[in-house]
């Protein structure tokens, strides 16, 4: 169906007087706006309480392992460290680190079970050259929900480590580098991002509820949009809630 000039024109207006009496209607509602917003923020409540908010600290130990010789023994020394550093979460590693936790009550399983859910874990080796001293640096990160041991924990594990590689392999090259000090901590929820959020989605999700529905409504709010065609209104019957049939 082909339509010419005038009609495409008309159709361009009625959409653009459509457009602009559903913004009239937005504007008059706008205090259903204000209050589905108010509900969403009230919905960010329930759902913090629902999900609730878990706070974690962070700390990392350094261990390295010197290596005095070639550059090949220090390629060596990498490929060992790499091997053995699944043993973090051994027993006997756990074993080393919870005796010297008791003040804490934390035990060995407790351990065991922090390396498998990846709270405690050890990052990649990276080579490092200074002279004739060629190294292994790897890093011990603890992410768990204690704050009072946080640090312990972490230095506990790095020498745990430390000691039970040298023991199993007779050497006494690997050592806790750098010992954690502090902890920064993290919430599982930013509060104010997801506030904000929640408000946002309930204010845009209402106006383009009402902006929708006043823009397809079978009814009229101004003379613009009775006039088609060049057909104008000599008078309209008021819309009557009561009356209808």
């Amino acid at each position: 169906m082909k339509m010419n000039i005038n009609e495409l024109e008309t159709a361009d207006y009625d959409i653009l007087e459509n457009i602009k009496v559903a913004l009239y209607r937005l504007w008059k509602m706008k205090i259903i706006v204000i209050l589905m917003t108010i509900i969403g923020f009230l919905f960010f409540g329930v759902y913090v309480g629902l999900v609730g908010i878990k706070t974690t600290y962070y700390t990392t130990a350094s261990i390295y392992s010197a290596v005095y010789g070639s550059y090949e023994d220090s390629i060596g020394g990498i490929t060992v460290m790499n091997q053995y550093a699944s043993m973090l979460g051994s027993t006997r590693v756990c074993d080393r680190a919870a005796s010297s936790l008791k003040d804490y009550g934390i035990t060995s399983n407790e351990l065991r079970s922090m390396v498998s859910s990846g709270k405690i874990s050890l990052s990649g080796a990276s080579a490092s050259m200074d002279a004739k001293t060629y190294g292994t640096n790897l890093t011990l990160i603890v992410d768990v929900d204690r704050s009072d041991c946080a640090v312990e924990i972490a230095n506990a594990m790095a020498k745990a480590f430390s000691d039970e590689i040298n023991d199993l392999l007779g050497v006494s090259t690997l050592q806790v580098m750098d010992e954690a000090i502090s902890y920064v901590s993290h919430r599982s929820i930013n509060l104010a991002l997801y506030f904000i959020l929640f408000g946002i989605a309930a204010f845009v999700g209402t106006s383009a509820v009402i902006f929708v529905k006043e823009f397809f409504s079978s009814k009229v709010y101004s003379v613009a949009q009775c006039e088609q065609d060049e057909r104008f209104v000599l008078g309209m019957i008021p819309y009557n809630e009561e009356e209808r049939m």
